[in-house]
C-alpha cells in the first residue's frame, strides 16, 4: 500500500510539473493595468518617483516573453526592475497562467540648458515569440540651477561681503547646506522658484542677511524638490539635518515677505540675537507641513504680521530661551494628521537647562488680532520663570485653550475663548475655518469675524482691504 501511494504522488508531481510548463503557442495578447505611463515635472539629473504597471496573462497556459526593453536602447532616459531584474532590458520572462508581473519604471532627465519644460517620450516594448505589445512612457522634464552647497560669500576678496540675487528664469535646486557668509546679503526675488533637496537647507552667518521678497499675489514658494503630486502636502522632504532656514544669532535684518514655504522638518529657525533690530520680519507669508516646528525663536526678536504657520508635527510655534516678539493678525492652526501630536500649537518660554544649571531670560511677547487654534485642548503652551521679567499679552485674540478663565488684564484682553462649532447649511463647521484641509481662511459665521480692533495692518495676507469691524487671524472674509 505504501508504495503505491508513493507512485500515486510521483505521478501527481509528474502530472503537475508537465502542466506548469505547458507554454502558450499562438499569438498571445497580454493585458496592461495602463497604456501610458505618466512621469510629473522632474528635475534633470534629479530621479523621480517609481511608477509601477501591471503585466496580466489572461490565458489558462504559460506565456513565455522574449524580452521586456526600452526603446531607446542604452540610450533611454528611463530604467526597469522586471520582477526584482534591473536593466534597460529584461530577457526570458514566463508569466504563469492567469498570473501577472510588476515592471517598475524611473526616469531621470538629462539638462539642456532650456528654461522651459520639455517632454520625454518613449515606448517600454513587451516582446513574444509571434507579437509585439507596447506602452507609452512620457515624462516632463524641467532643467534647473543647482547649487550644490554654495556660499554666498565675498567673491570679490575685498572682505566687505557681496549682494547676491537668485535667477528667476530657471529653478533653483539646493543640494547639501548652503550659507550666507559674512556681510553678505542674499536676495530671493519674486518670481524665483525655490526646492531643497533632501537634507538640503540654508544657513545665514554672521553679519549676514537673508531676503525673501515675492510679490503679493505672486508668492515665493519653497519646497521640496519632488514635484510629483504625491509629494504636493509630505512633510519632512527637506532640512533634515539643522532645520532648513537657519537664522543664526549673529545675522541681522532678514525679512520674508509673500513666500509659502513648506514640507519641511523645521520652517524657520531664528536664533539667539543681540542686535536692536529685529532678527526677522514676517509679512503675507505661510509656513505649513512641518514634520518639527513652523517657526521657532529662540532669545529671538521677531515681528510678524498676516503670517499664517499651520499643520506641524510639534509646536507650529515656539518662542522659547527669552526674546521679543510681536504677531499681529497672523493664524496659528494645527490640525496635524500624520501620527500623534501631543505639543501645544503655539509655545511660550523664558528658561533652559544647560548642564545641570538653569538660565532664565527676559521674554516680551505680544499677539494682536490673532487665532491660536488646533485638534488639541489646549494649544496655548505657557512656561514662564518670573524671576526675569516674562511679559506676554493676548489681544483681541480667538484661543483654544483647557480653561474657561482668562481673567487677569496683564495677559488677557477682549479674548474669544474656545469657540463651538456651528451648523452651516446642516453641515457643522470649524469654529473657526472655512476648509481646514484647503486653507485656514474664514467663512461667514466663523467666531473670528469682526472680532479684531482697528490696527495699522489695513490689508490682509492676500491683499485685501480690511473693513471698518476686521476679522481677527491673517485673512479677511471676502463674502
Amino acid at each position: 500500500m505504501r508504495k503505491i501511494l508513493v507512485f500515486i504522488g510521483i505521478v501527481a508531481l509528474l502530472f503537475s510539473a508537465c502542466r506548469r510548463d505547458k507554454l502558450f503557442s499562438g499569438k498571445a495578447q497580454l493585458e496592461f493595468s495602463t497604456d501610458t505611463v505618466f512621469f510629473d515635472t522632474v528635475f534633470t539629473t534629479v530621479g523621480s518617483l517609481t511608477e509601477r504597471i501591471k503585466i496580466f496573462n489572461p490565458y489558462s497556459e504559460t506565456v513565455e516573453l522574449t524580452s521586456i526593453y526600452l526603446e531607446l536602447g542604452s540610450a533611454s532616459n528611463f530604467k526597469l526592475n522586471v520582477d526584482g531584474t534591473p536593466g534597460k532590458q529584461v530577457n526570458d520572462v514566463t508569466i504563469a497562467p492567469f498570473d501577472s508581473i510588476f515592471v517598475f519604471i524611473e526616469v531621470t532627465v538629462d539638462p539642456n540648458g532650456g528654461t522651459t519644460p520639455m517632454v520625454i517620450e518613449e515606448k517600454l516594448i513587451v516582446q513574444t515569440e509571434q507579437n509585439s505589445q507596447s506602452v507609452d512612457l512620457v515624462a516632463w522634464g524641467q532643467d534647473a540651477y543647482f547649487y550644490p552647497s554654495i556660499n554666498f560669500g565675498d567673491a570679490d576678496g575685498n572682505g566687505m561681503g557681496d549682494q547676491w540675487v537668485l535667477p528667476v528664469d530657471k529653478p533653483i535646486v539646493f543640494y547639501g547646506y548652503s550659507i550666507v557668509d559674512t556681510g553678505s546679503v542674499l536676495t530671493i526675488p519674486c518670481g524665483a522658484r525655490v526646492h531643497f533637496h533632501a537634507n538640503s537647507g540654508l544657513i545665514v552667518g554672521h553679519q549676514a542677511s537673508l531676503k525673501i521678497l515675492g510679490c503679493e499675489g505672486d508668492p515665493i514658494i519653497i519646497q521640496g524638490d519632488r514635484l510629483e503630486g504625491f509629494f504636493d502636502d509630505v512633510p519632512g522632504q527637506w532640512g533634515q539635518l539643522i532645520g532648513g532656514i537657519y537664522l543664526t544669532q549673529t545675522s541681522i535684518d532678514n525679512e520674508v515677505r509673500n513666500a509659502i514655504i513648506k514640507n519641511g522638518t523645521v520652517g524657520i529657525i531664528v536664533d539667539s540675537n543681540t542686535n536692536a533690530n529685529p532678527s526677522l520680519i514676517l509679512e503675507n507669508t505661510q509656513i505649513l507641513n512641518m514634520s518639527f516646528f513652523g517657526l521657532l525663536g529662540q532669545d529671538a526678536r521677531i515681528v510678524a504680521k498676516n503670517t499664517v504657520i499651520a499643520n506641524c508635527g510639534d509646536h507650529a510655534v515656539a518662542l522659547r530661551y527669552g526674546g521679543d516678539y510681536l504677531f499681529e493678525h497672523c493664524t496659528f492652526a494645527n490640525y496635524w494628521s500624520e501620527n500623534p501630536r501631543s505639543k501645544a500649537t503655539l509655545l511660550i518660554n523664558n528658561q533652559f537647562r544647560v548642564n545641570g544649571i538653569d538660565y532664565v531670560r527676559d521674554f516680551n511677547a505680544r499677539f494682536d488680532n490673532t487665532i491660536i487654534f488646533g485638534a488639541l485642548d489646549e494649544e496655548v503652551a505657557i512656561d514662564g520663570d518670573e524671576s526675569e521679567p516674562f511679559n506676554y499679552m493676548f489681544d483681541h485674540c480667538v484661543l483654544k485653550r483647557d480653561t474657561n478663565e482668562l481673567n487677569d488684564p496683564a495677559h488677557y484682553e477682549s479674548i474669544v475663548l474656545n469657540p463651538l462649532p456651528v451648523l452651516v447649511d446642516g453641515v457643522s463647521k470649524n469654529a473657526v475655518f472655512d476648509d481646514i484641509s484647503v486653507n485656514y481662511k474664514i467663512y461667514e459665521l466663523s467666531a473670528a469675524r469682526s472680532k479684531a480692533k482697528l490696527s495699522g495692518v489695513n490689508a490682509d495676507l492676500e491683499g485685501n482691504t480690511r473693513d471698518a469691524n476686521p476679522d481677527i487671524g491673517a485673512y479677511e472674509f471676502i463674502p
